[in-house]
């Protein structure tokens, strides 16, 4: 069993029917189901999955979609001083945004005690920028 850190855009995608990415985001969510992997998401990014049914549902929406990840088995990881320190390094090195910085960091800090981790993002430069910055150690 490894451990499966998610970029917000996957999980957005994955619980959002009408997103153009919705089935990728379902099979890349349900590899992760397969596989028995440990699911995180960082704080910020779990806010990120959150801005989008608050904005179209409201409170209803942000219940509903917390509802989703408990289901799913998202732990959220809370930012600490290390994890933003690491996002700020990776954001000022890779040029990343910052909440995509916040994801390989988080990443980053799950590989120190995990070997067997992966970073599931649609975006190529995020999984690049976390392979990379993983091997320099």
């Amino acid at each position: 069993m490894g451990l499966v850190v998610f970029d917000a855009d996957v999980l957005i995608a994955h619980l959002n029917a009408d997103d153009s990415q919705h089935q990728a985001g379902v099979e890349r969510v349900r590899r992760a189901l397969d596989s028995r992997d440990r699911r995180l998401l960082s704080l910020v990014n779990y806010s990120e999955v959150l801005v989008g049914p608050a904005a179209t549902l409201g409170s209803d929406g942000t219940a509903r979609t917390k509802a989703a990840l408990r289901v799913l088995g998202i732990e959220t990881i809370p930012v600490d001083t290390a994890i933003a320190e690491k996002a700020a390094e990776v954001r000022a090195r890779i040029k990343l945004k910052l909440p995509d910085a916040y994801a390989v960091a988080t990443a980053l800090s799950a590989a120190r005690a995990d070997d067997d981790v992966r970073l599931e993002s649609f975006d190529k430069q995020v999984v690049r920028a976390f392979t990379a910055l993983r091997r320099r150690g």
